[in-house]
């Protein structure tokens, strides 16, 4: 069977991008509704090994499962109505991403330190940055106003801050980043860019309970950037790309501690 990975490794940075978007708003919170909520995610896959990977999935971003929690065969089969074989390739794939990790024959949510989000974090905003830059020279004129279009209805979103609201924003912002990263046009950097966020930002929402995505202040970067794409300014649409990820880049719970910049 022949994989298309850049069409996988955009389907995952897509799928990654709108997990956290939902976390970093703060509307929905984490794991609002427990195991209904998950089988409501996943109600709609046929593919038992499928099922289980996005309900276990669902299950860590959202926080019902988290950092160091041991994940056993039968209570996620459960979970996600399956059988113990698809949770198995599930865990599988969740290991290789890097949400879970095995210890000998078990299975562990990762538990990602401070410091370690902080890398990825980083890693990330030089990557997208870059991609940006190399955007900047190869976007379409229907791309930039597809790229104006998105801005005009996050504009329309506002302050609002209902589930319905937060969706939209989740939505608009996901087809947002996914339109520059297909711009820049290379398979190679699609796939380093879905490799550099295989680590959501949701997994550091330990960390931003009391942070939330400032949709307004949010947009007001998006249209910096699409400035800079429109007049195919690579420097710039780096700068611009590269602060828009940073400029969510969240805190210690304890900004009092040493080294702390809250």
């Amino acid at each position: 069977m022949t994989v298309d990975l850049a069409n996988a490794t955009e389907r995952h940075a897509i799928d990654v991008t709108q997990a956290e978007s939902i976390a970093l708003f703060g509307s929905l919170a984490a794991g609002e509704g427990g195991e209904e909520a998950i089988l409501d995610h996943i109600k709609g896959i046929s593919r038992p090994a499928e099922r289980a990977y996005q309900g276990i999935r669902r299950a860590i971003l959202t926080g019902m499962l988290k950092g160091g929690d041991h994940l056993r065969e039968e209570p996620l089969a459960q979970m996600t109505g399956t059988s113990r074989t698809p949770v198995r390739e599930a865990l599988r794939r969740l290991v290789a991403e890097g949400l879970a990790t095995a210890d000998n024959r078990h299975r562990y949510v990762t538990d990602f330190s401070y410091e370690e989000v902080v890398i990825v974090f980083d890693v990330r905003a030089r990557l997208e940055g870059y991609a940006a830059g190399v955007a900047a020279q190869r976007i379409t004129a229907d791309e930039i106003e597809t790229l104006n279009r998105l801005v005009v209805r996050i504009d329309e979103i506002g302050t609002e801050r209902s589930n319905e609201a937060a969706q939209a924003f989740v939505d608009l912002n996901t087809e947002f980043h996914a339109t520059i990263a297909r711009a820049a046009r290379s398979k190679q950097l699609l796939s380093l860019t879905a490799q550099a966020v295989a680590l959501p930002l949701v997994m550091i929402k330990q960390f931003v309970w009391d942070q939330r995505i400032n949709v307004v202040q949010s947009n007001a970067q998006h249209k910096d950037i699409v400035a800079a794409l429109s007049r195919r300014n690579s420097e710039w649409a780096t700068m611009a790309m590269t602060s828009h990820v940073l400029s969510t880049k969240p805190q210690p719970r304890d900004a009092s501690a040493p080294g702390s910049n809250r």
